[in-house]
């Protein structure tokens, strides 16, 4: 598994423009884990649980109909009604996450530094089982 960090800017607005702070994660997982991820449906689990994103409006994003819902969910996939980190939107491709100010997203680094070993080892273990029976004395 290979992994880059980068900080990304972003401006919104026409007339007031406001500047987002990204943190864009690539992860390359190599044949084994892939295939690991596919032989063991790992796509749904939540390697991070974020909140939306500064740079999207969470009130439209709550109230979204039933529709758009299952339209964001048929082209996006499930991840794409959430926005916590999850194992299938690494697959995908780059994560870009958004924050107000500089500080917010060099924590949000340090935090993916933390958790990104635990990712590997949990893909790593759920390879199989090496030992089927075991016996020991009480």
């Amino acid at each position: 598994m290979k992994v880059s960090i980068e900080h990304v800017e972003k401006t919104k607005g026409m007339m007031f423009k406001k500047t987002f702070y990204g943190v864009k994660l690539t992860v390359e997982f190599s044949e084994e884990e892939a295939q690991i991820i596919r032989d063991r449906k790992l796509k749904d689990v939540a390697i991070m649980e974020r909140d939306v994103p500064v740079d999207v409006d969470a009130d439209k994003f709550e109230s979204r109909g039933l529709a758009k819902k299952a339209y964001t969910a048929a082209t996006k996939g499930t991840h794409g009604n959430h926005f916590h980190l999850t194992i299938g939107r690494l697959l995908a491709g780059p994560d870009v996450y958004h924050f107000a100010t500089p500080i917010e997203a060099k924590e949000y680094e340090q935090e993916l530094r933390e958790v990104l070993p635990n990712l590997k080892a949990y893909v790593m273990e759920n390879e199989g089982i090496e030992q089927k029976t075991d016996s020991f004395e009480l």
